[in-house]
């Protein structure tokens, strides 16, 4: 199945990204310049940007096609029946144990027509959205499961390599370097490389949903 342009603009960024702050040739002996683990550091930053919103994006434009040809038709598609199913129980992520974005008695009132329901719902996704910042797992599902991605459609390892990508990131952002790990260049490309594939796949679903 043919990528997305939006997938195509993801991987086209993220090659400028390699040429521009990892080294060209990686280090046999993984022996690195101040200079070069820092830019590293710096590649593992806004790596982690551009899968963020790579994954905002194109969630939100499944949300807002389903709303658009339901608007147009009033055809129900998987992605806005789903929306729909989110909205009405809050946008509540299983499993997290924290609140979820809504509570039944801080969303707006639901007037009885749908265009108006379908409003207010694709109104407090947009929020979601906004209110997003990261790529760890509960990040992931709040953006996925109200537009159709259930997450055993995606591979497990990934969605756990994903989140591990999302902590490292924390550290980078949030830790002195001495408080670091080592970084590795040549790792650091390799695990972009994997989320890489994962990417492909969610962006497959959400093509087939759209």
């Amino acid at each position: 199945m043919p990528a997305s342009a939006r997938f195509k603009e993801l991987k086209k960024r993220l090659r400028e990204l390699r040429t521009h702050m990892l080294p060209g040739n990686f280090s046999p002996t993984g022996d690195y310049s101040d200079r070069q683990l820092d830019r590293a550091r710096g590649y593992r930053l806004l790596v982690h940007a551009e899968i963020e919103a790579f994954i905002e994006d194109v969630t939100f434009e499944a949300a807002t096609k389903g709303v658009s040809e339901w608007t147009h038709t009033q055809k129900v598609s998987d992605s806005l029946f789903c929306l729909m199913v989110n909205y009405h129980h809050g946008f509540k992520v299983g499993g997290i144990d924290d609140d979820p974005p809504f509570l039944p008695t801080s969303r707006p009132k639901a007037k009885e027509e749908m265009k108006e329901v379908v409003d207010v719902a694709i109104k407090q996704y947009r929020k979601i959205q906004d209110d997003n910042h990261g790529v760890r797992e509960e990040n992931l599902l709040r953006l996925i499961l109200p537009v159709g991605v259930r997450k055993d459609d995606l591979d497990a390892l990934w969605i756990t390599n994903l989140n591990e990508f999302g902590k490292r990131r924390g550290d980078v952002a949030h830790k002195a370097v001495k408080a670091q790990q080592q970084i590795d260049p040549r790792n650091e490309l390799q695990v972009v490389d994997a989320l890489v594939v994962g990417l492909k796949k969610l962006d497959q679903l959400i093509i087939e949903l759209k």
